[in-house]
């Protein structure tokens, strides 16, 4: 008898195959997996049947250590600034500013809540959220003197991923709802400079560098 025919197997449980999924994600947002590498994987993992299978699925990859710290406040008020959040933590949930924007990029979240709720506005100033796409999300409100804009990507939904429901006003600014996958940059500008440094061009005249 071997020693892995003497070691018990544990059968995998859906919340441990959700965490080697979203760790897989996070690899992706991290340019450690491909599109295909992370399609792959996560398949497999939700076929898993025991834990050393989960584990196989993410033993090239680091541990993520657990992040501790203060907790985002309940709510956010900013005036003549910008407020820009992203990361593995929940957001606020009610956020506004005046003259300025408020952009909430929520591709890199970690959490096992099922929906996530914002109340976010803004005076002078655009609302902005992103997902990452797969994400089920859901804008509601409005804008005065300014644009209303719902961008999410037609694909399956992302399983393990929670619901996102923005509530958001702006005056004289935009509401805007867009997906994004994994690693893409936000800014519209760093996207075009991005994919022509890949073709080996040069940004077109008037473009930032």
């Amino acid at each position: 008898m071997t020693d892995d025919d003497r070691t018990p197997v544990v059968r995998a449980s859906d919340a441990e195959r959700e965490a080697v999924v979203l760790r897989l994600q996070a690899a992706v947002g991290e340019g450690r997996l491909d599109l295909d590498e992370f399609a792959q994987r996560a398949e497999a993992a939700y076929a898993a049947v025991s834990t050393a299978d989960l584990d196989r699925l993410a033993a090239d990859l680091p541990v993520q250590p657990e992040m501790v710290g203060a907790r985002a406040p309940e709510s956010v008020r900013d005036v003549f600034g910008d407020v820009r959040l992203a990361g593995p933590n929940l957001p606020p949930r009610r956020i506004a500013s005046v003259f300025g924007d408020v952009r909430i990029d929520l591709r890199g979240l970690r959490t096992d809540v099922p929906e996530v709720e914002l109340h976010l506005s803004s005076v002078f100033g655009d609302v902005e959220v992103i997902v990452s796409e797969g994400v089920d999300a859901l804008l509601e409100g409005s804008t005065v003197f300014g644009n209303r804009r719902v961008e999410l990507a037609s694909v399956p939904r992302l399983a393990g991923t929670p619901r996102v429901t923005v509530h958001a006003r702006s005056v004289f600014g935009n509401l805007r709802l867009r997906s994004l996958t994994p690693g893409v940059s936000a800014s519209r500008w760093r996207s075009v400079i991005d994919r022509l440094d890949r073709r080996g061009g040069t940004p077109p005249p008037g473009l930032p560098g």
